[in-house]
């Protein structure tokens, strides 16, 4: 395996915690592991999820999840949805997007905290190219 470091929110990181001590996941690792091997394979119809015991998890985490990335009982389609969060978050309407996410889903839906994983994601990144950029100067009116 290789090693990357993300960096996610005291919120997004409380939230895993909580699902490792109430025995959802074995560890922190684990639930990231299962997020991403879960996102790709909604995203990448070649992909083949690796986590080790992964439909065992499934089942359990998401129990009504189609293989279509939609379910049985009428929601959004998972797919439909990271696309609607992507648009929010790449013009910057981050409350948008999390109003989104309210609506369509309970707070613990597997999709739900996986959507709100990815826009931590994109927070993240927007925080990090607004820092990266020069702050200009103010133009000083020259005709006074």
């Amino acid at each position: 395996m290789v090693k990357s470091t993300v960096r996610f929110s005291e919120d997004v990181v409380s939230e895993v915690e909580s699902l490792v001590a109430d025995g959802h996941f074995e560890s922190k690792s684990e639930f990231y592991r299962f997020a991403s091997d879960y996102v790709l394979e909604q995203l990448v119809d070649s992909y083949e999820p690796v986590s080790i015991d992964y439909e065992e998890i499934k089942r359990e985490i998401a129990p009504s999840a189609t293989p279509t990335g939609g379910s049985v009982d009428g929601d959004v389609p998972f797919f439909e949805s990271v696309v609607v969060l992507r648009k929010y978050a790449l013009r910057g309407n981050f409350s948008d997007a999390e109003d989104f996410i309210d609506h369509q889903y309970e707070p613990n839906h597997p999709h739900a905290i996986v959507l709100e994983d990815m826009l931590e994601l994109y927070r993240s990144r927007a925080a990090d190219v607004e820092s990266s950029q020069p702050t200009q100067a103010p133009v000083h009116d020259r005709h006074r």
